[in-house]
């Protein structure tokens, strides 16, 4: 995905959960919306393209991947 469809994707997203790291960074549009920069540096690649793996899923927008952040995400219990 280039660097607009990136933030167009983002932007449609009401959730996000966003792996960095060690940490989970998570982000609600009623509540803690995502910035602009922000979409950039979690999500936009240094070559323009979206950063892997992404799920997008509703309105949810997952980035990274670990079995307890899926789990997370999509809402399962260990």
């Amino acid at each position: 995905m280039t660097r607009e469809d990136t933030l167009e994707l983002a932007r449609k997203a009401r959730r996000l959960l966003i792996k960095l790291g060690g940490d989970t960074l998570r982000f609600d549009a009623a509540t803690n919306p995502i910035t602009e920069q922000q979409i950039h540096a979690y999500l936009v690649h240094e070559d323009g393209f979206l950063r892997v793996p992404v799920l997008a899923m509703g309105d949810l927008l997952v980035r990274g991947y670990t079995e307890e952040l899926y789990r997370e995400a999509l809402g399962a219990n260990p």
